[in-house]
């Protein structure tokens, strides 16, 4: 289940992000509920899209450490396999550039995500702040994911630095 989530990241994200509006979009629709002001929707785009860019150098770190990482790394052969640590195969392995392009792609989106809701917040009028208040819902879901999914790896790749024995 995981590895067809991780093939398709981005589209699950997404898909789940805007279904999650449509929802909320429904029951505003349906309910009637009051949106929050026009300031506080501006302020929180604002702040979403500043956590967006953050968390986006935090991966961009943990991506540079791992490319460090994978420097420094000795290369298997079939006579030092059972000596070199695990971790250090994992980079000779497809799941490292997997890993890689999942945290790329992650970098990616948050970026976009940044940048939309700074654009929204600049072009749209008070008569379309509803269509910023669900693009938040949006970018809510979709860095929440996201940050799951990158959890999700960093846990991954611990857990396989804890199986090596040590040198």
């Amino acid at each position: 289940m995981l590895d067809w989530y991780f093939k398709r990241a981005l589209l699950v994200d997404y898909m789940l992000s805007i279904l999650v509006s449509f929802v909320v979009y429904c029951c505003f629709v349906y309910y009637k509920f009051s949106l929050p002001k026009t300031a506080i929707l501006l302020s929180i785009t604002s702040d979403l899209s500043t956590i967006s860019l953050t968390f986006a150098g935090f991966i961009l770190t943990l991506l540079t450490i791992l490319v460090t990482f994978k420097t420094g790394a000795q290369i298997p052969t079939d006579e030092n396999q059972h000596i070199i640590p695990l971790f250090d195969i994992f980079f000779s392995t497809n799941l490292y550039y997997k890993t890689v392009i999942l945290l790329k792609n992650a970098i990616k989106s948050l970026i976009v995500i940044a940048m939309l809701g700074y654009l929204l917040k600049l072009v749209l009028r008070d008569c379309t702040l509803p269509m910023l208040f669900f693009f938040d819902i949006i970018a809510i879901c979709s860095i929440t994911l996201t940050l799951w999914r990158n959890l999700t790896i960093l846990g991954l790749i611990l857990k396989l630095h804890r199986k090596s024995p040590p040198n």
